[in-house]
C-alpha cells in the first residue's frame, strides 16, 4: 500500500476489509493468489489480458475496471504508476510508483528469462523494492529452459512409444500455454487439455500466441484422447481417468525438492534464487521489502552480499504445488 498526496495505491491486496473504498486498487496478474483486489467495491486496474484470464478461470464478474497497458503511465493527484513487464505470464506486469518523494517498484512475481510465451522482466532503478521471494532459497537454481524442455518432450514421446498418454499437470494459467505452445513447436502430437484451460488459452490466442489444442469434453478432443498418440495437458489436482493408461508428470519449480512416483520437471514461471539476487542488485535500491516463500533467506543474503537494507514481510505461503491457479 502506497498512501502519499492523499492518494491511496494497493497492490495486490490479500485481504480488503483494511483497503478503503477510495484506494486506487492494482491487480499484478491472474493467479488466484494475486486477484482478491479485483473484489474491491472502488477501482480496480490491470492489463486487459490479466482481467482476461481471471474471468476464463472465474465466474467473478469485474466491474469499475480500468485497464493499464504494459509501458503506460496513469497520474493520480501527483503520483505517477507505471506497468512493466513481469514475464510471469500473459499479462502479468510489475508496477513502478514515482511520489514527489520518492520511488517504489513492486515486482508481483517474476519471471527473468524468455520463455516461448514470455518475454523476461527486466529491472529498474528505484529507492524502494517490494520483491517476491517463492524460490529465494540457494536450492532453487533451474537448469537452462531449453534443457527443460528438451526433457519434457524426450519424456512424452517416450511415453506415447509405450502406448501411454503422457499427462501434464501444470498451472491452468502460464504454464499450461507454455506446455501447449512447446508441444505444438518440437513434435507432431496433438495437445488435448482440461476444459479449465480453454478460456485461457483462448485468451492468450487472443493476444496473438499461437496455440493449438483440443478440449477434452469436445468430440474430436474426446475421439484423440480415446485412440491416438497425444499428450494430455491438465491441473495440478486433477486424478480423473482419461481412459487410457496415463502417465503422468509435473512440471514446477518445486520438482527440485519433490520425492514422488511421478516425473517432475523443474520448469517455473518465477525467477530463481541467482536471478532475484541479479535482479535486486540492478535496481540499485536503497530499500528492500521482500514477500512470499524464502523471503527470509533472501533478505539475509541481500543483507550480506549486497549490503543493503531488506526486510522479510509477513505473508501467505506460497509453497504450494496442488493449486489450480
Amino acid at each position: 500500500m502506497v498512501a502519499a498526496s492523499g492518494v491511496t495505491i494497493v497492490m495486490d491486496p490479500i485481504k480488503l476489509r483494511r483497503v478503503p473504498e477510495t484506494a486506487r486498487v492494482f491487480v499484478s496478474h491472474a493467479h488466484s493468489d494475486h486477484t482478491r483486489g479485483f473484489r474491491h467495491k472502488g477501482l480496480k486496474q490491470s492489463t486487459v489480458q490479466t482481467r482476461d484470464i481471471h474471468s476464463a478461470l472465474s465466474a467473478h464478474r469485474i466491474s469499475n475496471f480500468a485497464a493499464i497497458d504494459l509501458n503506460r503511465k496513469v497520474s493520480i493527484d501527483g503520483v505517477e504508476i507505471r506497468a512493466l513487464n513481469a514475464g510471469h505470464m500473459l499479462g502479468s506486469a510489475q508496477f513502478l510508483v514515482h511520489t514527489p518523494a520518492t520511488s517504489i517498484l513492486y515486482t508481483g512475481d517474476i519471471n527473468c528469462v524468455d520463455t516461448l510465451t514470455t518475454k523476461a522482466a527486466e529491472p529498474h532503478r528505484c529507492d524502494v523494492l517490494v520483491i517476491e521471494a517463492t524460490y529465494g532459497s540457494p536450492i532453487y537454481r533451474f537448469p537452462s529452459r531449453e534443457t527443460i524442455y528438451a526433457g519434457v518432450v524426450e519424456w512424452a514421446v517416450e511415453m506415447t512409444k509405450q502406448g501411454c498418454v503422457p499427462c501434464l499437470h501444470v498451472y491452468a494459467a502460464g504454464k499450461a500455454q507454455e506446455m501447449v505452445r512447446l508441444f505444438n513447436i518440437y513434435t507432431h502430437l496433438p495437445v488435448v487439455v482440461n476444459p479449465r484451460l480453454d478460456g485461457v488459452n483462448e485468451a492468450y490466442r487472443k493476444s496473438g500466441h499461437s496455440l493449438n489444442w483440443l478440449a477434452s469434453n469436445s468430440a474430436d478432443g474426446r475421439e484423440v484422447l480415446e485412440k491416438d498418440p497425444c499428450v494430455y495437458i491438465t491441473t495440478p489436482g486433477d486424478k480423473r481417468s482419461i481412459g487410457r493408461k496415463a502417465a503422468r508428470a509435473f512440471a514446477t519449480g518445486w520438482a527440485l525438492s519433490l520425492r514422488g512416483r511421478n516425473a517432475a520437471f523443474p520448469l517455473s514461471s518465477h525467477a530463481d534464487f541467482e536471478q532475484l539476487v541479479s535482479f535486486i542488485k540492478a535496481c540499485q535500491p536503497e530499500e528492500v521489502y521482500i514477500f512470499t516463500g524464502f523471503a527470509d533467506e533472501l533478505r539475509r543474503t541481500v543483507k550480506s552480499e549486497l549490503g543493503l537494507d531488506a526486510r522479510a514481510v509477513p505473508t501467505m505461503n506460497q509453497r504450494k504445488l496442488f493449486e489450480d491457479y
